[in-house]
């Protein structure tokens, strides 16, 4: 549960720092400051790919134990249905 936890949050913290750094590498290569833009660049795809990465490894490790897939926790402490669950229920 730590895993999928772990593996939720930050894979939602890293792309969203992706999301920002794509846009400061937008408005710095805008704005003439190439230096800056690439390095923002640089940011977004390392950002993206250990967010990328972190999810799907816990998803690999999911497969491997055959569990379901890590589901993102909503408010109240529910889940999302998973395949085999039902809506009602």
């Amino acid at each position: 549960m730590k895993l999928h936890l772990f593996s939720e949050w930050s894979g939602y913290v890293l792309g969203l720092a992706a999301v920002i750094t794509f846009a400061l590498a937008v408005v710095a290569m805008a704005s003439g400051f190439e230096g800056w833009a690439l390095v923002a660049g640089i940011a977004c795809l390392a950002s993206l790919a250990v967010g990328l990465s972190v999810v799907g490894g816990a998803l690999h490790h999911d497969h491997k134990q055959r569990r379901h897939e890590p589901r993102f926790p909503l408010p109240g402490g529910l889940a999302w249905p998973g395949r085999n669950e039902g809506v009602g229920r």
